[in-house]
């Protein structure tokens, strides 16, 4: 490259009479590419110098006519893609936005080829997703994908930039109708075993044999509001139902422990809040305003629960 008066290749045009050392340059990449974003292995200077020249050949006041045109419908972004076996997909990145990738099952192992040139991240609490971005300009590299069903599915990744004239596949999903019949099968047997309590990507699940709806409410009539729609407990934690509808307010939840309410941890999902511990009697505060739970059966002693075992470490 030194001696040469231009360098053309990926689209790019790398002239001698620009500097590098630009410091709008330097600031660019830093914060677009902070320090540390790549674990897997070192940066090389060639990586180095077409991340800068893209980033500076990137016209950011450029109007993206695909996606502002007035006959963009917004579904042009989306592939569906019916799962064939041992075939390979071809799926097309834009640099600097994400591509998210569906499957009909979970998936359980990936493996990615060009790890400095591609990032593929798990998206949290979705276990049949990943995200897809490219961090250079023009390259090329394969993906293959390993679901729960037993499948595995094979990518072929290119990057492009917003000089493109195709579309970028923003959100990519494998349809694949025997893994359907599979999941919903699952989510049955599922349903049967545990009882979902789900809001937004929160979940928690309970044993169904483990339900123990055993309790028992007590309150004045000017506090019969406050009384719990549902109160169980598994082998962990208690449960108090209210509907958000009818509750504006949440109310505070003790534990009573030698006759004193105590405060314990506790989280909402959905209609539900959640004490992370189990105890024989409890304490619904709203304001003025509480009602008094009561176990109907025997209980052991939260106090015998929360004892911890204390061992010495010989050294």
């Amino acid at each position: 490259m030194d001696n040469k008066g231009d360098y053309v290749g990926n689209n790019l045009s790398i002239a001698q009479t620009q500097s590098y050392q630009n410091p709008n340059y330097q600031n660019t990449y830093q914060t677009t590419y902070p320090q540390g974003s790549y674990p897997q292995e070192e940066i090389s200077e060639e990586q180095l110098l077409l991340m800068k020249q893209a980033l500076r050949n990137k016209n950011l006041r450029a109007i993206q006519q695909k996606f502002l045109n007035k006959k963009y419908t917004g579904f042009e972004n989306t592939l569906q893609i019916p799962y064939e076996e041992n075939k390979t997909q071809k799926i097309r990145t834009r640099f600097s936005m994400a591509t998210t990738l569906m499957f009909d099952s979970d998936i359980a192992s990936f493996i990615l080829g060009d790890q400095s040139g591609f990032r593929v991240e798990e998206i949290p609490n979705l276990n049949n997703a990943l995200s897809i971005k490219p961090l250079l300009i023009g390259i090329d590299t394969n993906l293959t994908i390993f679901t729960k069903d037993n499948k595995i599915h094979n990518f072929y990744l290119y990057s492009t930039d917003y000089r493109s004239k195709e579309n970028p596949n923003l959100l990519v999903q494998i349809v694949d109708e025997d893994s359907k019949v599979l999941t919903q099968e699952q989510r049955e047997q599922e349903e049967k075993e545990w009882f979902i309590i789900k809001e937004g990507i929160a979940k928690v699940k309970v044993k169904r044999k483990e339900m123990n709806f055993n309790y028992k409410q007590k309150a004045k009539k000017q506090n019969e509001w406050l009384i719990s729609d549902e109160i169980f407990s598994d082998d962990t934690w208690t449960y108090f139902k209210y509907d958000k509808k009818k509750n504006n307010k949440i109310p505070s939840i003790f534990a009573v422990i030698d006759k004193k309410d105590t405060p314990v941890e506790t989280k909402v999902i959905g209609n539900y809040i959640i004490a992370e511990t189990r105890n024989p009697k409890w304490t619904i505060w709203s304001g003025d305003s509480y009602v008094c739970v009561e176990s109907t059966e025997p209980f052991t002693d939260l106090s015998e629960q929360n004892k911890v075992e204390i061992r010495t470490i010989k050294q």
